[in-house]
């Protein structure tokens, strides 16, 4: 069973337990990024017992978090694109190229925005 890439694009990121809002540092207010991530088709039943049905599934890769992001979330945090050249890297490269893009973004790269509700301030 395969999968095909996708990208998931963005200007901040939270992690709801309590409201902590990422963006990137750079020379706009909110500079943009993606998401990695993986879809396929799944063929079959949505619960047991169920009809079999034909969805489109999406999933965003994880890895290990970084220390802005390990503060909040100790466990992971989505695999993050910069860059025109990573976004072509991770929809048309080779798997183990795309592969290569999978690890913690840069904490030096990154602040949080926000903290409590959500305050979009941009």
């Amino acid at each position: 069973m395969s999968c095909s890439r996708h990208i998931i694009f963005g200007t901040e990121g939270a992690e709801p337990a309590v409201w902590h809002w990422f963006a990137l540092k750079g020379d706009e207010p909110r500079p943009p990024f993606a998401f990695a991530g993986i879809w396929r088709t799944w063929k079959g039943p949505l619960k047991k017992d169920g009809e079999p049905v034909e969805a489109n599934v999406y999933s965003f890769l994880t890895t290990a978090p970084n220390e802005v992001v390990k503060a909040i979330h100790p466990s992971r945090m989505p695999v993050m694109l910069s860059g025109s050249e990573d976004f072509d890297t991770w929809m048309d490269g080779t798997a183990e190229e795309a592969f290569q893009l999978a690890k913690p973004f840069p904490a030096e790269q990154m602040h949080i925005v926000h903290t409590g509700e959500k305050k979009d301030a941009a």
